[in-house]
């Protein structure tokens, strides 16, 4: 015990910082999600000799207001929001989260099984909700299946936000909606209720680590290297997840340009 401080005293030291701050934009159970990433900030402050705080935050705004008025460190998000912060504060993308064997994810726009509502274009007119005001395949990809196929703010009057993919399935099943825009893989979990995918997006990063530019090189790198490297099969258990991975450049060809598709639909509520 004894060598563990001495250890962590040394490269608090070293480094100049006492703590970091790690925070995760995640809409589930604070006190879950609090539980499910203590394991995270344990393994990396093994590896870094650098205590790890963290910080859920339920909504993105909550999470920019943070990079302003206290700083993070480290943050794990959506890509939308990782470019809403980048956009603003010297950070970078160092790693994408790996879930049930992909880093990649789509959106989907679902609609009523018995649905008389067939193409997209069928959809001019629909009451559309999404199961997030921000994010990117629940929310950006949905609106970009749109886009792609000419459906404007004019044609759709009626859109709105659920706040959560499930209750923009139910919004449909109940018949509040005509079509739901949500992530695939919530999709999937409801097509035995009543509803069918109607299309499908290209496919965007899940999740991404961003860290702060004016973090140390050596200390950065000492991150990079433990998330790439991160094995455990019962830390990996308790996140969720398969792993972390190096991003890939044409990972973001289509969800850096979110803003043109948000602005092509300014009423969304």
């Amino acid at each position: 015990m004894r060598l563990l401080f001495l250890f962590l005293l040394f490269f608090n030291l070293s480094f100049g910082y006492q703590d970091l701050t790690l925070a995760v934009l995640s809409s589930g159970s604070p006190v879950k999600e609090y539980k499910r990433f203590k394991a995270l900030s344990k393994y990396l402050t093994e590896k870094t000799g650098i205590p790890i705080k963290i910080k859920i935050v339920g909504k993105y705004q909550k999470l920019l207001d943070m990079y302003k008025e206290v700083g993070v460190d480290i943050s794990i998000s959506c890509p939308v929001v990782f470019y809403k912060i980048k956009e603003n504060y010297n950070v970078e993308g160092i790693a994408v989260v790996k879930i049930d064997g992909m880093v990649l994810e789509s959106g989907v726009i679902v609609v009523k099984k018995n649905s008389p509502i067939k193409t997209v274009e069928d959809l001019k007119g629909a009451k559309i909700t999404l199961g997030s005001s921000i994010c990117a395949s629940n929310c950006i990809m949905p609106l970009y299946i749109l886009k792609s196929h000419n459906i404007t703010y004019r044609d759709v009057p009626d859109m709105w936000s659920s706040g959560t993919d499930r209750a923009a399935i139910l919004a449909v099943i109940a018949g509040l909606a005509d079509a739901a825009g949500v992530k695939e893989e919530s999709a999937l979990m409801y097509l035995d209720k009543g509803i069918r995918i109607l299309a499908k997006s290209p496919y965007v990063p899940r999740y991404i680590v961003a860290i702060s530019k004016d973090l140390p090189s050596e200390l950065k790198e000492k991150i990079k290297n433990a998330l790439y490297n991160l094995k455990d099969k019962s830390i990996l258990k308790k996140l969720g997840i398969d792993g972390f991975e190096k991003p890939k450049k044409e990972m973001f060809k289509l969800i850096k340009d979110y803003n043109q598709v948000l602005e092509a639909y300014p009423f969304l509520q």
